[in-house]
């Protein structure tokens, strides 16, 4: 066996071991190792990718909270067996994730009635301009037709004037 010194002295307090993370300690004959790493917090911002073929084993009862917030994608077909706390761990999950797209639905509906609103005020302006173009036409062929008048009117003058002159020439009033 290797050089191990053996430090409980069985005290009802118990007993303390490493004195440093580097200190190599043991239990129950097993070999020393260092202090193991230990996440107490992940922040789901800097984790990229999770491959849950090196995941063996999830003991749900050292998970405290799951902020469902940053839960975007749970892919129930990879869950094979689940305790009773696990399954409502995931329909709370599941839970979440509908309630989140549930929000993202109604923000693209509100989104898509406001768009639907300015498209309702532009037609109501191309409606209003659309009216006054109209109003333009009109206007204009009202013109248009008093033109048309004071040229028929000329027409008919210089008529006048035509037989006027043809009367003067023939009487030998006017020459040709």
């Amino acid at each position: 066996m290797a050089n191990i010194k053996q430090l409980s002295d069985a005290g009802p307090d118990g007993t303390r071991l490493g004195q440093s993370a580097a200190d190599l300690v043991s239990f129950w004959g097993a070999t020393p190792v260092a202090q193991q790493a230990v996440v107490t917090t992940v922040d789901s911002t800097t984790i990229t990718t999770v491959k849950t073929a090196a995941i063996t084993t999830v003991k749900t009862a050292a998970i405290t909270t799951v902020k469902t917030a940053a839960i975007t994608t749970v892919v129930t077909a990879a869950i094979t067996t689940a305790a009773a706390t696990t399954n409502t761990t995931f329909q709370g999950l599941i839970d979440a994730k509908v309630r989140l797209q549930a929000l993202a639905i109604n923000r693209l509906v509100a989104e898509m009635r406001l768009k639907a609103t300015g498209v309702n005020r532009l037609s109501a302006e191309m409606r209003s301009k659309a009216t006054g173009v109209n109003r333009l036409s009109a206007e204009m062929r009202l013109k248009g037709l008093g033109v048309n008048r004071t040229l028929a009117d000329s027409r008919s003058g210089s008529k006048a004037v035509n037989q006027l002159i043809t009367k003067t020439r023939t009487i030998g009033l006017f020459a040709s």
